[in-house]
């Protein structure tokens, strides 16, 4: 099939997966056959060609729209319904414009989707012939993961002053460098409240008159969190920046879960200082 841009895409149906080729580019795009799996592949498919024909889009989730809806006074809902609501609310919410990625984010994105697809199937075998020796699959596995990552990352020139950058904060490795980079192109771009909240990191306030409600995060980049969640528990223990504000919340008496989530938002605020800066870590 052809997109609007002239960009062809060509699909392989299986039981378990769709492997998803598109004319040009080096690597397939895995996906599962769930449904809502199918569906991102849809959008992805349509957002990505109005990108590359050079027209302003936005990728919203349906709820805030259901939401603007309603606060509207709109509360019918058909398929005609809902297209007349997502233009009024483009129109007056200016949400985000939807930033596509280059071919070397692409095919980043796609190994690091196939090495935890690997990780799955290695867990499930694992958990099916308890003889495996764990420690010694996931000793080959990190370093499979690390020669296909670095392999990538050297192959790309324009990246190198970044991943400099990134890999010279403790506790910043190279499966973090190479997840920022591919799955946060905006790192570097946006002010700090903003990155925070687009990774899902950012408090939120559940406030009304007297009450104080309890802050909570919510949504953003899960892939993005969990390897921010790794790099600050290293981080807790060898980064001069964190460390401190790690020890001095748990002396506060704050649960480690809180204490983690608030030196996460801390370290990629770091972060996002050094990539827009331009400058390495330093204390």
């Amino acid at each position: 099939m052809a997109t609007s841009n002239g960009m062809y895409v060509g699909i392989d149906v299986s039981k378990d997966r769709l492997d998803v080729a598109v004319l040009g580019e080096k690597q397939e795009k895995p996906v599962d056959t769930t449904l809502e799996r199918v569906n991102e592949l849809v959008q992805w498919m349509v957002v990505d060609a109005l990108f590359h024909a050079r027209l302003p889009v936005t990728v919203v989730n349906p709820a805030r729209v259901r939401q603007f809806a309603r606060a509207c006074g709109l509360l019918a809902k058909t398929d005609q319904l809902d297209a007349q609501v997502r233009a009024v609310f483009g129109q007056r919410v200016q949400p985000r414009l939807y930033v596509g990625k280059s071919e070397a984010e692409k095919q980043l994105s796609a190994l690091l989707v196939r090495c935890k697809q690997v990780e799955e199937m290695l867990k499930a075998e694992q958990n099916r012939l308890r003889t495996i020796s764990r420690g010694s699959v996931k000793r080959i596995l990190a370093i499979l993961k690390a020669e296909q990552i670095q392999q990538l990352l050297k192959e790309q020139k324009a990246w190198q002053k970044e991943i400099e950058i990134l890999s010279s904060a403790p506790g910043v490795g190279m499966v973090t460098t190479a997840t920022l980079l591919a799955e946060l192109p905006e790192l570097g771009k946006m002010d700090c409240k903003k990155i925070a909240a687009l990774v899902g990191i950012a408090p939120m306030n559940f406030d009304s008159g007297k009450k104080r409600g309890y802050r909570k995060t919510k949504g953003g980049r899960a892939d993005v969190r969990s390897v921010l969640y790794m790099s600050t528990l290293v981080a807790t223990r060898y980064n001069p920046l964190i460390r401190p504000q790690y020890q001095q919340l748990l002396k506060r008496g704050k649960e480690k879960k809180v204490a983690i989530t608030a030196c996460m938002r801390k370290f990629l605020i770091i972060l996002n200082a050094m990539l827009r800066d331009q400058q390495p870590f330093r204390v």
